[in-house]
């Protein structure tokens, strides 16, 4: 049985606007690096964006995975290495989600600070990890999706702040302005989600792939999901068959997909049982379009509510 899981669930946005700009290529990127600011590798698209908002044009923030790649599957060729290398701070997601960095983290000279940003949010298990462990997929025993929940978001943002307050003291007023500007932006869209997902008629939040357990969770849906946490399973009949009872038995008319994922199973299922096949945003990496046209979390995660709001029929 396909596991369901019910549980309780403008100066910075200019910033961010100019920040995501900053993600598009490796010329601006060399570029930065020879101003001399120190420089902050970062991995997952939220923890750029909260480091680009918070260190404004203090320190040079430098993404790592690509526009438009999906992050499970990212590996840094040899160049990629050697420019996270040069930094003055790593950052990256951890719980199981970069496991190239896992790897890589004890090759880096002992003079780069090195932050696994899972040690300082709220962990959830995953449900579906001992199901798909026994399959061959180790992704691992928690969720890493953790930015999803509004409040992780926060966490990391005051876990930045003190970091570039420890790497550039001088500019460590600038670093708490920035972080508190955001964390009252992050503070009313959670404050919206709270309020537009209170009255819903139905409470299923039905995906392809197990990456909004958090959101789920901090919105009190239930969160079910064709394959796990690793976007490259393949579901089995039965899971497959288990998820098409679970949307009749609910009432379900959305099954979301990602974008940077196959769906080929949702576009299946979707069509066997009369559903809306939608994207939502997960949020792990954002595409050219979306950079082009300047999205950011907050606007991203506003449009998923949106989404949901329809799905759910929600007052």
């Amino acid at each position: 049985m396909v596991t369901k899981r019910l549980i309780v669930f403008g100066g910075v946005i200019a910033a961010i606007v100019i920040g995501v700009s900053f993600f598009s290529s490796k010329p601006h990127m060399r570029e930065t690096a020879t101003q001399n600011k120190p420089v902050v590798s970062v991995s997952t698209f939220s923890l750029y964006e909260i480091a680009r908002t918070v260190a404004g044009d203090s320190l040079a923030i430098h993404p790592i995975i690509p526009l438009g790649t999906d992050p499970h599957m990212f590996s840094p060729n040899p160049t990629q290495v050697a420019d996270i290398s040069k930094s003055a701070l790593f950052v990256y997601n951890g719980a199981g989600f970069e496991s190239w960095a896992e790897n890589l983290k004890n090759t880096f000279p002992k003079s780069m600070q090195v932050i696994d940003m899972s040690q300082h949010v709220a962990l959830e298990k995953s449900d579906k990890h001992e199901e798909h462990a026994q399959e061959g997929h180790h992704h691992g025993a928690y969720d890493p999706h953790y930015w999803l929940d509004i409040d992780n978001m926060i966490k990391m943002t005051q876990t930045l702040d003190g970091e570039f307050s420890k790497l550039a003291p001088a500019k460590a007023e600038i670093f708490h302005g920035n972080a508190a500007t955001y964390i009252g932006e992050l503070q009313k869209l959670k404050s919206e989600y709270t309020s537009a997902l209170a009255e819903c008629k139905n409470r299923t939040l039905v995906s392809n792939h197990d990456a909004f357990g958090y959101l789920a969770r901090a919105n009190t849906l239930e969160n079910v999901s064709v394959i796990g946490l690793s976007s490259d399973e393949q579901p089995s009949a039965k899971n497959i068959a288990d998820i098409i009872a679970t949307v009749k038995e609910h009432g379900v008319k959305t099954i979301f997909f990602e974008e940077f994922i196959n769906d080929n199973v949702s576009q299946t299922i979707a069509r066997e049982t009369g559903l809306k096949a939608q994207s939502l945003q997960p949020l792990e990496n954002i595409s050219e379009d979306e950079l082009k046209s300047h999205q950011t979390y907050l606007t991203i995660m506003r449009e998923n509510l949106k989404k949901l709001r329809e799905a759910m029929e929600c007052r």
